[in-house]
């Protein structure tokens, strides 16, 4: 068990299941949880056997927490955020952030002045698929194509989020949600922060304000493509979550991940196929473990605002494409 005082700020995200996992995994001290919904911050509180605060502010004058989870919908993330640096809070907070680059940016800059703990939740830094290209020695990159499509939009408002489907709140849809994790990925694998964008387009399928199929095509440094495809689109059941496929291209191999599995097909003529887990839910509770145990320590974030700040400027140079491109047909 940690001894930690932890706080969950924003309990009716639509993340936050998956985070509550890892917090009963280890038994964690949970010492109350807010949220604008009384009646989801009452269950919640009721599950953790905790109290519970109707005002982020509230709990953080109360309890005085030693680590917050922070959640809210994108356009009140620059302020919730701000207020955790100020305070010294160590926290963790979801993507993306802010709205937009310079909100995402500020924060990196104050919480590097203040010297606050904030960690990010780009949660495939955690994973087998990512570590298994991490670890190899001597590979360089050719191209990266990733398609993650997740289940419809409609899923928002049945799981207490439908903000998610409003540009004013969430800023952007299926790129903005989904697409973040694989620039993240490319930036930790290359080592290279800024990406060129060639081309983006986005469909609006539904009627919702914000994307709902997006794709786009990036330079990474001189010799390096790189492809993203998300969408609310696959019809989800209880098996079958998501479409998740990888193809990475190297010097060496060509490798394709799906479900349960990477396969490397190397030039020199030899196969490797390697059992692994690609479900993404499932190393949510990972970075808990790891973001406490990080606090615990004192030790910096592997994975901090800076970082977050990086992929955000790349996000918003894709949406201005996808828009361009949008206002052109």
């Amino acid at each position: 068990m940690s001894n930690l005082k932890i706080a969950i700020i924003g309990v009716s995200h639509w993340h936050v299941p998956l985070y509550i996992k890892g917090l009963k995994e280890i038994n964690a001290n949970v010492i109350g949880v807010s949220d604008y919904n009384k009646d989801i911050a009452l269950n919640v509180a009721l599950d953790l056997d905790t109290k519970t605060f109707t005002s982020p502010r509230e709990l953080i004058e109360e309890e005085k927490p030693d680590l917050a989870f922070a959640f809210s919908p994108h356009n009140q993330m620059y302020i919730l955020a701000r207020q955790l640096i100020e305070c010294k809070i160590p926290f963790s907070i979801e993507k993306p952030c802010g709205l937009n680059y310079q909100q995402v940016n500020e924060l990196a800059e104050l919480a590097e002045q203040r010297g606050t703990y904030c960690t990010i939740p780009f949660i495939w830094r955690y994973s087998d698929a990512v570590n298994y290209f991490k670890n190899q020695n001597q590979m360089s990159y050719t191209h990266f194509s990733f398609r993650f499509v997740a289940g419809p939009p409609e899923r928002y408002l049945q799981n207490n989020s439908p903000w998610m489907l409003d540009k004013a709140q969430a800023g952007g849809g299926c790129m903005t949600n989904l697409g973040v994790h694989f620039i993240d990925i490319v930036s930790y694998l290359t080592g290279i922060n800024d990406m060129q964008v060639l081309g983006a387009g986005y469909n609006y399928t539904y009627s919702y304000s914000v994307e709902d199929y997006a794709a786009a095509l990036l330079k990474v440094g001189e010799h390096t493509t790189f492809s993203i495809e998300t969408g609310y689109a696959f019809p989800m059941d209880e098996k079958h979550k998501r479409e998740n496929t990888w193809t990475i291209v190297t010097n060496n191999a060509y490798h394709s991940l799906t479900d349960g599995q990477i396969e490397s097909r190397f030039f020199d003529g030899k196969n490797n196929i390697k059992y692994l887990p690609t479900d993404s839910d499932e190393y949510y509770p990972v970075f808990v473990k790891e973001t406490i145990r990080q606090v615990e320590n004192g030790e910096p974030s592997q994975i901090d605002l800076r970082q977050m700040a990086h992929v955000r400027k790349i996000l918003d140079d894709i949406n201005k494409t996808a828009e361009i491109n949008r206002i052109k047909s």
